[in-house]
């Protein structure tokens, strides 16, 4: 019984994984604004969508640096237990004209609920966009990691009367990651960029997904 309490809590953290945080824009932010609101929908791990923030930064320290704030919640059908929240640093490190490469790193938190338990997991994530990014349009690679470092359970009563009696409620350092790797494109129209973003992906080990592909379609408004 004590192993299946072990395989249980290790499923948490490799459920909690999916989405790795990754840039917003794909093309340049007009140079007569500092913020930038956005929506993105399709299937990333499940059929998701997803909000964000952008806010440019002038720290002065590195080129276009930007804050960025996601919430993600399933799209399908819509349950406020479920989501994920990511919080990321953005900054160009290296540019040559248009072409540019782009790191966004930060922290991530993420809820799931059902009959069994709640879970919280948290950890951190980051980055890597590198190609043309245009005032017009934009094309890059993508290049994410996430990694879990601890989840935060609660078993229900429900789990205990059927599973595991004495099921303990606490932080388990279980640690879960995942990877993906794809492309990101679109185009502006004034204060409207439209983009869709598609790829593969895996866990940390590289063992594909369920499923092993995302695609997303999304749209952003700068002011």
């Amino acid at each position: 019984m004590r192993a299946l309490l072990s395989s249980f809590v290790m499923s948490i953290a490799l459920a909690a994984y999916a989405v790795p945080a990754h840039a917003q824009q794909v093309t340049k932010l007009p140079e007569s604004t500092k913020n930038a609101v956005g929506l993105e929908a399709g299937l990333d791990t499940s059929f998701i969508a997803r909000g964000s923030y952008t806010r440019r930064l002038e720290l002065g320290v590195l080129r276009d640096e930007r804050f960025v704030g996601r919430l993600t919640l399933p799209f399908v059908a819509p349950d406020l237990s479920d989501w994920a929240i990511d919080l990321g640093a953005q900054a160009t490190v290296v540019s040559a004209g248009n072409l540019r490469l782009a790191i966004l790193a930060g922290p991530l938190v993420k809820n799931t609920s059902n009959h069994l338990y709640d879970a919280t997991a948290f950890g951190i994530g980051a980055t890597a966009l590198f190609g043309y990014e245009g005032t017009r349009w934009g094309l890059s690679g993508e290049l994410s990691h996430e990694q879990i470092l601890g989840t935060w359970l609660r078993h229900s009563d429900l789990y205990r009367d059927t599973a595991f009696p004495d099921a303990k409620d606490g932080l388990y350092a279980t640690t879960g990651s995942s990877t993906r790797a794809g492309l990101r494109g679109g185009f502006r129209v004034g204060a409207v960029e439209l983009s869709a973003r598609a790829g593969t992906g895996g866990t940390g080990y590289f063992r594909p997904a369920n499923p092993p592909f995302f695609f997303t379609l999304g749209a952003a408004y700068a002011f």
